[in-house]
């Protein structure tokens, strides 16, 4: 048996107002949508706002259901929705945060899974942004950062 280790770098910064200011930019606007998720099972409020290469920004909110594997979390939703209607353009950041937390938020499994899905589609990183309401924000160079053995195509070859 051989111990392993596997590690990765982040920025940290003490609050949203030390970022630089497009990525406050970003996690201000995933903060302000995220008081619009319709939450009504968990009360857990999930903003998310992207930035394409073209300069312009999309949000989305999680959205539940009394049925909970039809709801989406706000990072699936606004991937989803920007790939289908913007297929050519390039997702150069994505901010996730919550006004029910003050520390970072990082995306679920299936979140982490998509954003590297669509990482690996335009062949570049996509620069994460977590945050909650107030406290320190963590900028992460890709979404391999946060998922190190992640499932991609290489598993899929026979």
């Amino acid at each position: 048996m051989e111990l392993k280790n596997i590690s990765f770098q982040y920025k940290e910064y003490s609050n949203k107002e030390s970022l630089p200011s497009q990525l406050n930019l970003l996690v201000e606007k995933a903060l302000l949508i995220s008081k619009q998720a319709y939450v009504p099972y968990s009360n857990f409020h999930v903003g998310a706002a992207l930035e394409l290469e073209n300069g312009e920004i999309f949000s989305s909110t999680n959205q539940e259901n009394a049925s909970y594997p039809v709801g989406i979390c706000a990072e699936r939703g606004l991937l989803f929705y920007v790939a289908s209607q913007y297929p050519t353009e390039k997702i150069i950041r994505l901010a996730v945060s919550s006004e029910d937390l003050a520390q970072p938020l990082p995306p679920c499994g299936m979140c982490r899974q998509v954003i590297l899905e669509y990482e690996k589609k335009q062949g570049k990183s996509i620069e994460i942004i977590l945050s909650g309401k107030s406290g320190k924000v963590y900028v992460l160079p890709s979404a391999a950062s946060l998922l190190p053995l992640h499932f991609d195509e290489k598993y899929l070859e026979p």
